[in-house]
């Protein structure tokens, strides 16, 4: 696939309303003029040899009119979606993976989820996958500050282990206009990112017997939580 067949594809289909793209190769710049072109879903798997061969790919999205988007997928050393022009945004799905094979060396990239989130702070509804839930406990430890949002559906899908609370509650603190929250049962996975951050005491000191509070205001319904372990507490204040 080039930029020009795309281009073609979409002059071709001046009616269609949702694009979906399966392993996306070939396109370094998606850009999306129709205005009936509302939904679009982006899927790339990356193999470890794809990766050597093209280190710097990345696909940026210039897409003004698109109303929902998701990007998806496995990467290696690199987060390969940019978002250039998403203003009209209402749903926002970042269920990305990204293997690292020298976490050391790539830590930059975490500069690169931080640009998405921040191109998607207008949306009214977001969901992220475990991965971006993990990176957001990196973040905050490292002391970035979530800039405050405007969505009112949140769905995290986390594993719910004790590194994936700092993550959550980074987000929660963010999102006092929030109306309804689901966290989704994942299955559990080692988090090797966020334990090359810490050693034992910083693990217990910070992210086990840290209590976390959230003020929720407009909340009208969450999900029923049942935290099996009771070193970190997360309290919400429903008003």
């Amino acid at each position: 696939m080039t930029e020009g067949v795309m281009e073609k594809i979409l002059s071709g289909c001046p009616n269609l309303e949702c694009l979906e793209l399966d392993k996306v190769v070939g396109i370094r710049r998606l850009e999306i003029s129709s205005v009936k072109l509302r939904k679009l879903i982006l899927t790339i798997y990356e193999t470890e040899s794809a990766a050597d061969d093209d280190e710097d790919y990345c696909l940026e999205i210039h897409a003004p009119h698109i109303r929902h988007l998701e990007l998806t997928g496995l990467c290696y050393d690199k987060i390969h979606f940019q978002l250039r022009k998403v203003a009209s945004l209402v749903t926002a799905v970042l269920s990305l993976n990204v293997y690292f094979f020298d976490l050391e060396e790539n830590l930059e990239e975490y500069r690169y989820l931080q640009e998405l989130l921040h191109h998607v702070a207008s949306v009214k509804n977001l969901e992220l996958g475990p991965w971006c839930i993990e990176c957001l406990s990196i973040l905050e430890f490292k002391g970035w500050p979530v800039s405050p949002s405007s969505w009112i559906f949140l769905k995290l899908n986390a594993a719910l282990e004790q590194y994936d609370y700092p993550g959550i509650c980074s987000f929660l603190s963010s999102s006092s206009g929030l109306e309804t929250l689901v966290i989704d049962w994942c299955h559990p996975k080692p988090r090797k990112l966020l334990s090359k951050y810490t050693n034992e005491d910083e693990h217990r000191m910070r992210f086990e017997t840290h209590s976390f509070n959230c003020s929720l205001p407009h909340l009208r319904s969450s999900s029923s939580l049942t935290f099996m372990e009771n070193q970190v507490k997360i309290s919400l204040y429903i008003y």
